[in-house]
């Protein structure tokens, strides 16, 4: 069995995490080696680049990275790599439009990977604040979607955005 290590700052410069040729995360420190990581955030939506659990292919864990801005560069891209793939939430860019029917809230949006329908039921429990100015929206399939500071959006998002607040 493994033991559990805390990767402090000096020891961040010192590991290596890479894709293999086979595309599958590795991790390397001080010549020991670990096949097939997966990475999981402690605090996705909080702080979702710090407290990085590192579990073995068996799932257990074997590292805690603190903060990966800490990393080496190339660490850094395959981590964040990895966590953008397994974390794949989009970022709300406009709310195209706001309409209710019924009980039923329904908006198009732009995001990052592109536009998407949402439907909702009650915005009271669709919508979380995460921070003052973030927010986790989820439709009724469940999908989670990320709304980062409203102000800065266009005025026509900005004006939707009042409808739901």
């Amino acid at each position: 069995m493994n033991p559990l290590f805390f990767l402090s700052r000096s020891e961040l410069s010192q590991i290596r995490l890479f894709r293999s040729s086979e595309g599958i995360l590795h991790l390397e420190q001080e010549g020991k080696g670990f096949a097939r990581v997966t990475l999981i955030r402690s605090f996705p939506y909080t702080m979702p680049d710090r407290f990085i659990s590192v579990r073995s292919a068996e799932g257990r864990e074997i590292a805690m990275i603190q903060d990966v801005k800490l990393l080496t560069e190339d660490s850094f891209q395959a981590v964040r790599e990895e966590l953008d793939r397994n974390y794949m939430i989009p970022v709300i860019k406009q709310i195209l439009t706001v309409r209710k029917r019924g009980s039923e809230w329904y908006l198009q949006v732009d995001t990052n990977y592109g536009p998407a329908a949402l439907v909702m039921d009650n915005l009271h429990e669709n919508i979380q604040p995460v921070t003052e100015s973030r927010w986790m929206v989820t439709d009724n399939e469940g999908r989670r979607f990320e709304l980062s500071d409203p102000e800065q959006m266009d005025a026509r998002s900005r004006e939707n955005w009042k409808k739901l607040i």
